[in-house]
């Protein structure tokens, strides 16, 4: 007697297919409310539709709706950054102690250090201090070996005092021994 390679359910087990897929459709559904929340500080309440509400050719939001104008202040100047060769780069978003092996001991609390590939080793391992006060660039020679020198985007340039924050313009390079930085500034939607 042969016997099948699968189990037969009895009659009965597995419900009989509708002859007719149910119809699945919402008719005469309650519309959908969606909470209100009352508008956010600063807003401008939307003008009153010029046209009646409903018309194509509406486009203002209906009474009672609150509209958000972006505020009209000067922008934002972006962040600064530090560009080389080889790709480098770093965006100074908080305190960074630049070198080839940099300790961030004699920086300030939470001081990234950002390790520079230098094959001259002109660079030292903990060369400089770059952070962002008063909007402005400072640079602070960490008393290493090669020096820090500015050079302006005007050509002139100026030996860093080891120990002193110095601030530094934007289009100028950072010459960390002979390891050259361009010091300029990132727009923030790109940051």
């Amino acid at each position: 007697m042969a016997e099948p390679d699968f189990i037969v359910p009895p009659p009965g087990l597995i419900p009989e297919a509708p002859s007719e897929a149910p119809d699945r459709t919402a008719r005469d559904a309650p519309p959908r409310v969606l909470p209100s929340f009352p508008p956010p500080p600063g807003a401008v309440p939307a003008p009153a539709p010029s046209t009646p509400p409903g018309s194509a050719a509406s486009d203002a939001p209906p009474t009672g709706e609150t509209r958000i104008e972006a505020p009209t202040t000067q922008p934002v100047p972006g962040a600064w950054r530090l560009r080389g060769d080889g790709g480098v780069e770093v965006l100074v978003l908080r305190p960074i102690v630049l070198g080839r092996h940099p300790a961030t001991d004699a920086a300030p609390v939470g001081a990234a250090p950002v390790a520079l590939t230098d094959p001259a080793r002109s660079v030292s391992k903990t060369h400089a201090l770059v952070e962002v006060v008063a909007d402005e660039l400072v640079v602070t020679d960490l008393h290493s070996t090669n020096g820090i020198t500015v050079e302006a985007s005007d050509g002139r340039s100026s030996r860093l005092e080891p120990g002193l924050r110095t601030s530094v313009p934007g289009g100028a390079t950072l010459l960390l021994g002979e390891f050259a930085l361009l010091v300029d500034r990132v727009p923030l939607d790109t940051v």
